[in-house]
């Protein structure tokens, strides 16, 4: 019999060879990555809103290193240095907000390297990464932050991470501001909002392969293609077992 221990090393050699293998793909060609609409419509977003002069609001909710949401907090963050840096070009910062204080210097520094690596730092603030009370299910950061893009040029709205039912007032700001909205949530009630209010939204584990879609390396993109293959070899093994218990 398998202990969880035995289970999960396994698990995780699978995971593993199949980066390595996909990797080795990514090298050569192009993987076919599943496509993912938000990661789509993301580029398209910080192209306009340079066109524009406007900003782009992303918000990473009350997603903290050092707690259980660090993986997301992280994965938020490189996807938003992977846009700002297309941003920095422009005079005007986009905005972060988020209600960790713990993830405030992040943020900071997210938005310091995009700047830095246009050689653009004279229009790099660091206020345009902006902390609200924290606090799960925060109605103090959810109006703090509806308050901010209501005031500010605001084109479009990329929430990430992690967001309780108080995403619901920042989703209905900004559609009553006619603002895009590309939304995420690792909580299933944050995720159940952005399905109804977003235009455009990521599901679940699509949030840690943001990098692999846009300008990822090849081991990047060869994570994700890992992914997707491992995801079909576990449905495909449940399925196995499902017929074996039926028989």
């Amino acid at each position: 019999m398998v202990n969880n221990a035995e289970l999960t090393l396994v698990l995780l050699a699978l995971a593993l060879v199949a980066t390595l293998v996909g990797r080795f793909i990514a090298r050569r060609f192009a993987p076919p990555l599943r496509p993912i609409p938000a990661y789509d419509r993301l580029p398209a977003l910080a192209a306009d809103a340079v066109e524009s002069n406007d900003r782009i609001h992303f918000s990473m909710g009350h997603s903290a290193l050092g707690e259980t949401s660090t993986v997301s907090a992280l994965a938020s963050a490189e996807i938003i240095y992977r846009l700002a840096e297309r941003l920095a070009i422009n005079y005007q910062t986009p905005l972060v907000t988020l209600s960790s204080a713990m993830t405030l210097p992040l943020a900071q520094d997210t938005l310091r390297r995009a700047f830095e690596y246009r050689e653009n730092m004279a229009y790099y603030r660091s206020s345009a990464a902006a902390w609200y009370p924290q606090g799960p299910r925060s109605l103090a950061f959810a109006v703090g932050v509806a308050t901010l893009i209501a005031d500010a040029r605001i084109d479009s709205n990329i929430l990430l991470g992690r967001f309780g039912t108080e995403l619901a007032l920042i989703g209905e700001s900004a559609m009553r501001l006619d603002q895009g909205m590309i939304a995420h949530s690792d909580l299933p009630e944050g995720q159940a909002i952005a399905f109804a209010q977003a235009d455009h939204l990521l599901i679940g584990e699509e949030l840690y392969v943001g990098a692999a879609y846009l300008n990822g390396t090849a081991l990047e993109q060869g994570g994700a293609f890992a992914l997707d293959v491992l995801r079909w070899l576990i449905i495909l093994g449940i399925i196995g077992w499902a017929l074996q218990a039926a028989v």
